[in-house]
């Protein structure tokens, strides 16, 4: 779950920033086919439509639904939201992280 997040959140990032494409459009064979060399959420794009088949919106429903949201701030929030509950938020995933200098623990 941890790293499936990464590639999703990074492209919302990059997006937000560079705009080339609307999340609506990440779903299509010919962006994929076009800008898969340039953005690595569209090189995981390439591989998820490369080793699964059927319909996109069935083997891989959490990406499709990420095409209905109008803007990639947007979708940045809502993944920032899903990590920290998904992720963060569960004590048996978060004991495992390494705390360090930038993401500090003091314990009591």
């Amino acid at each position: 779950m941890i790293t499936s997040f990464y590639p999703s959140f990074l492209a919302a990032l990059s997006f937000v920033s560079n705009p080339v494409i609307s999340p609506d459009q990440f779903v299509q064979p010919d962006i994929v086919a076009k800008y898969h060399e340039d953005y690595m959420f569209l090189e995981c794009i390439k591989f998820i439509n490369e080793v699964k088949t059927g319909p996109f919106a069935e083997h891989s429903n959490q990406l499709w639904s990420i095409s209905g949201v109008q803007s990639w701030t947007k979708v940045n929030g809502g993944l920032i939201k899903m990590y920290k509950a998904e992720v963060l938020a569960k004590f048996p995933v978060i004991q495992h992280f390494v705390f360090g200098s930038l993401l500090s623990f003091d314990a009591r």
